[in-house]
């Protein structure tokens, strides 16, 4: 394992729904991952509020990649989300998100994650704890 982050490869990191939200990774290292998503008019709900939807998608999308980094050889580059349990703290409306997303712990074959989104001022918006399954190629 080298301490080296990986290049962030747009289409490794975000495609699908991912991409189709603007989510974009911004760091991803081993363990860890950070991102960022502008908020567009088709994000909001109807009470002009980032929909909680959003949210979900967005910790799920960075915990799904703090546990996959390439960088990490015995690590399958895939997996899928278990369970995710969220904590909507507070709304936006707009702006820029970032989002951090740790693992922290787990096995061979499921890991643990918790992330954190945050607006401009450093605010928390959301936090997740989620659990993911390793997704390996067949032999």
């Amino acid at each position: 394992m080298t301490d080296q982050a990986p290049a962030l490869d747009a289409q490794q990191t975000a495609t699908g729904f991912n991409l189709a939200q603007g989510f974009e990774a911004t760091e991803w290292t081993p363990g860890q991952a950070r991102g960022r998503v502008t908020i567009r008019p088709e994000h909001l709900n109807s009470q002009g509020i980032v929909h909680g939807g959003v949210y979900c998608a967005f910790l799920d999308f960075a915990s799904g990649l703090c546990g996959t980094c390439p960088d990490e050889t015995d690590t399958p580059d895939r997996c899928m989300t278990l369970s995710l349990t969220t904590n909507f703290l507070a709304p936006a409306t707009g702006g820029t998100l970032t989002v951090t997303a740790q693992r922290t712990g787990g096995g061979r074959s499921i890991y643990y994650a918790e992330a954190r989104i945050t607006d401009e001022t450093g605010r928390t918006l959301a936090t997740s704890l989620g659990t993911f399954k390793y997704i390996r190629a067949r032999d």
